[in-house]
């Protein structure tokens, strides 16, 4: 196995003309990255200094750190550019995908069901209901892989608004199941006996225990700032390191668990 040794302190120059120590804390992990002083693995929560030699396993090892003054970044084996090291406080630019409001036809679908999907447990998604009426002759549903057989699982829906349920979705004839073979879904909307694919996409269901620590960190950093670059900074966060989330979805989750709302 490859081992890759970098320095914070050569990661980010501009830590070496400054004066003094400047300690950045983890956010998440992906892969094995071990601190040389005490030969310690980074994990959320872990505080370290930017004169610290850092190992890791693989070159695709990465770990999402913090620091007031110099915001989020990214750490890899790799990132020895300058620009990878700026603050990241702004909020990202969004697919249309992450935002609210009604989805109003066929594209609108595709583009909202596309690449990486995150719900986080539970998602409320409102559509059109003269595009997608749904009733016991209307209705989407999800196919999935589990132990290499197809399983199609209609999708719950409240007049007009289509939920995603993890409990409800991951259990085959009333049992749980861990998870599907892969993260890979199609949908379907079922229009009286035709049945029309969607999208094809990945579907994420984040450990929201650990998720719930992961933000923590984010908003104790941004502790001084507005409720609105909290979430952005979040929604930034999310799209980098798990995928898109509908922002209704993520605006109720983050009330309810962190108590974190947006000043209307």
């Amino acid at each position: 196995m490859r081992t890759f040794l970098t320095s914070l302190g050569f990661l980010f120059i501009f830590s070496l003309i400054s004066s003094g120590q400047e300690d950045f804390k983890v956010i998440k992990v992906n892969g094995s990255i071990v601190m040389k002083t005490n030969n310690v693995s980074l994990q959320t929560g872990t505080v370290f200094s930017d004169k610290e030699t850092l190992v890791f396993g693989t070159d695709d090892a990465t770990a999402a750190v913090i620091n007031e003054q110099k915001g989020r970044m990214i750490l890899t084996s790799k990132s020895h550019d300058l620009s990878a090291a700026r603050s990241n406080y702004l909020p990202a630019m969004y697919n249309i995908s992450t935002r609210g409001g009604s989805l109003s036809n066929l594209i609108d679908l595709q583009n909202h069901f596309s690449g990486k999907y995150v719900v986080l447990d539970r998602s409320e998604i409102v559509l059109d209901e003269m595009s997608f009426p749904m009733d016991k002759d209307n209705f989407f549903f999800l196919r999935y892989t589990f132990k290499s057989e197809e399983i199609n699982k209609k999708l719950e829906f409240n007049a007009d608004t289509l939920i995603i349920d993890k409990k409800s979705l991951y259990t085959i004839d009333g049992k749980p199941i861990p998870r599907p073979d892969n993260t890979v879904i199609k949908l379907f909307y079922r229009n009286g006996d035709k049945s029309v694919q969607i999208n094809e996409f990945n579907l994420i269901f984040p450990d929201t225990k650990q998720l719930k620590e992961e933000l923590k960190i984010i908003l104790e950093t941004m502790k001084d700032r507005s409720p609105k670059e909290q979430i952005g900074e979040i929604n930034a966060y999310l799209y980098e390191e798990y995928g898109k989330v509908y922002q209704p979805n993520l605006t109720s989750w983050l009330e309810n668990n962190l108590g974190l709302a947006m000043i209307k």
